[in-house]
């Protein structure tokens, strides 16, 4: 089972004609990487001219979408029911195909629908998975502000829509929880509930209190590391054998990464996708 790394492009602009990107992608080429996270929703006329790109520098991509406020720009938007959502994820998935990804991932849905509501949007970008020959391929992501900003409203929507595929984000989980998802049976059954539809990791680690530490291999860390490190390796021991598993080192800029910090949020994405590109590897060969 091959374990295949991509490096999110969040925070680094692409420049004039994406010369910026032009220059870096081969470094991350040179690093391992097989391609790259990107968001689509301000790249939408250029499109075609990164999946050329890409195709020179010889990297893969997986793409972001939003369902509605995309990018989380400005005041949220009010009395966005699923019809509206549904109706641009439609148009985002088309727009997805022109970069050939590997896989996409959806920022999906509304924190403050109903399960009813949820379950409605959720059955309907099924259907368009399958209109746009993309079933299996699109995974939801375990996101703040979305339908599945919690593990509870997670695994209830997973309960009653059970084809539905996930990006695993658990640091989103553990700021809204506050807490650690490891302390107790109930906390058991939540994540035994949501790690069997995972099918990308977004491996970043982050705190009761915030969604990203500044270096994971800092001791005074060592409580969050094991316990995204444990949740990491359920994953990836019931990964289908016959899928490549796929990551990113998700780490991003402020508000996300600390002011004053050692590492830049570029050099520590860099830094951990080394460190768990091992570690995944050899969970891999154990599973």
């Amino acid at each position: 089972m091959s374990v295949l790394r991509f490096r999110t492009v969040w925070g680094v602009n692409p420049g004039k004609d994406y010369l910026h990107w032009a220059k870096w992608f081969p470094d991350l080429k040179g690093q391992g990487y097989t391609g790259v996270e990107i968001n689509i929703t301000e790249l939408l006329t250029e499109l075609p001219a990164l999946r050329a790109l890409l195709d020179r520098v010889g990297l893969e991509c997986t793409v972001l979408i939003h369902t509605e406020w995309p990018d989380y720009i400005g005041p949220k938007p009010a009395g966005m029911k699923p019809e509206r959502h549904l109706k641009r994820y439609r148009d985002q998935i088309k727009n997805a195909k022109l970069l050939k990804p590997i896989k996409i991932i959806s920022h999906s849905g509304d924190d403050g629908w109903s399960i009813e509501e949820s379950v409605q949007f959720f059955r309907g970008t099924l259907e368009a998975d399958a209109v746009e020959g993309l079933t299996g391929k699109v995974s939801h992501e375990t996101h703040r502000n979305r339908s599945f900003f919690s593990p509870y409203s997670t695994a209830r929507i997973l309960e009653q829509v059970p084809e539905l595929k996930t990006t695993l984000d658990i640091s989103h989980h553990v700021v809204v929880t506050e807490r650690l998802l490891n302390s107790g049976p109930d906390d058991d059954k939540l994540i035994a509930q949501i790690i069997p539809h995972v099918t990308h990791i977004h491996a970043r680690i982050g705190t009761t209190q915030a969604s990203q530490c500044p270096d994971p291999t800092n001791p005074v860390f060592d409580l969050e590391r094991q316990f995204f490190e444990t949740i990491w390796k359920q994953v990836i021991m019931q990964f289908d054998k016959s899928e490549p598993i796929t990551f990113v080192p998700e780490y991003g800029p402020f508000p996300y990464h600390p002011i004053g910090s050692v590492l830049t949020f570029s050099e520590l994405a860099d830094k951990e996708g080394s460190r768990l590109q091992t570690l995944f590897e050899q969970w891999a060969n154990e599973s």
